[in-house]
């Protein structure tokens, strides 16, 4: 059984309890995790925070058949960076897995300084430099062909074969929901919506909700979008997306719900993996948005209009493109409708993506 695999023993139950007597991280790491990290950072903290440092001594124990940190110098770390590269890890998911290390060889040093005979093995490692960010917003034609094909959804859903071949209105697949997906797809390009957010989304936070004043409506909204940071903000729906959003309410939700669940996006009552709130995975999303995606690009010829593989925050940075361009980049309207505190993150979306600026180089 690997490290990675099995949980750490609660070994400590008070903070009086001694440091332990041996070198091997295996117990270190438990003692650092249940008097540093747990009940103080968040669970989900804690939980990628024993994982990077479960990594680190699998990593170490590979390379040497055991985990002493007596032995454990500045050279492994960097070789342990190096391999997490390799694997094709992300350069900030990368410098995490540094951070959380170097949290926990800073206080082993802290707590008994003997125990690096050559100092803190990540001490001076520095993070590795980001990419640049470059956001994949879609152009003006690809949101038009996007929205082409949700408008055909019901199509790509219907059973094929040759029992259907006269049938005039043929059926969909018993667990498609093409007015569903549809919607999802317009209230991301329209509200700029993260995934969570979108998954999160209860009916009642919709205004107005019911079909018939969604249509009618000049304005529509969702309130109280529950962000990051426990921040919460509204957004405004276009008239795609409430002409979307109103058929799906009509038409196919009615069939998924009962008197208890509250999601607005439900997931097809036939499925025997529902959840018991019916709500979407986040899975189901990225597998939504992936089939369109390729549903688009088999619909269009030219490759500049191609837009696989289609993620949701693809969508999401459409809308802060699309939203930075009209507003003239104001920084406090991007906050206010992304939910976004970082000013790093707000230029990213009000930079154009290279598709895009080189047409704007073609008129000069």
């Amino acid at each position: 059984m690997t490290v990675e695999s099995t949980p750490y023993p609660e070994k400590f139950t008070s903070r009086k309890d001694k440091l332990p007597d041996g070198e091997e991280m295996g117990d270190w790491i438990p003692h650092y995790l249940t008097f540093v990290v747990k009940g103080i950072r968040s669970p989900n903290v804690t939980q990628k925070t024993q994982l990077h440092l479960q990594r680190f001594q699998q990593f170490f124990q590979n390379t040497y058949g055991h985990d002493r940190l007596a032995t454990c110098v500045k050279r492994d770390v960097l070789a342990w960076r190096q391999s997490l590269r390799q694997q094709g890890l992300a350069v900030s998911t990368v410098n995490n897995h540094l951070a959380s290390l170097s949290a926990f060889t800073t206080w082993v040093q802290t707590h008994k300084p003997t125990l690096f005979p050559v100092g803190d093995p990540a001490k001076g490692i520095g993070e590795l430099i980001l990419p640049p960010l470059e956001p994949r917003a879609l152009s003006d034609a690809q949101v038009r062909s996007l929205k082409s094909i949700c408008d055909r959804l019901y199509r790509f859903h219907q059973r094929k074969g040759r029992a259907w071949n006269n049938i005039v209105e043929i059926p969909s697949h018993e667990h498609s929901r093409s007015l569903r997906d549809r919607a999802i797809v317009f209230v991301l390009l329209s509200t700029g919506l993260r995934r969570e957010e979108l998954i999160m989304l209860n009916l009642e936070q919709v205004d107005p909700q019911e079909p018939d004043r969604l249509r009618g409506a000049r304005r529509a909204r969702i309130t109280k979008v529950a962000g990051k940071r426990k921040s919460e903000r509204t957004v405004f729906l276009s008239a795609d997306a409430r002409l979307a959003l109103a058929d799906y309410l009509e038409q196919e939700r009615p069939r998924d719900v009962s008197s208890q669940e509250q999601a607005l996006f439900l997931s097809a009552s036939s499925l025997s993996s529902r959840r018991s709130d019916g709500r979407l995975s986040p899975r189901a999303i990225n597998l939504i948005l992936e089939q369109i995606g390729r549903w688009h690009d088999a619909d269009v010829t030219d490759p500049e209009r191609k837009i696989s593989p289609l993620r949701p925050h693809d969508l999401r940075h459409t809308f802060a493109f699309q939203l930075a361009t009209v507003t003239g980049a104001d920084a406090y309207e991007l906050e206010r409708r992304l939910g976004h505190r970082s000013q790093r993150y707000i230029q990213r979306y009000t930079n154009p993506p290279e598709a895009i600026a080189a047409q704007h180089i073609e008129k000069f």
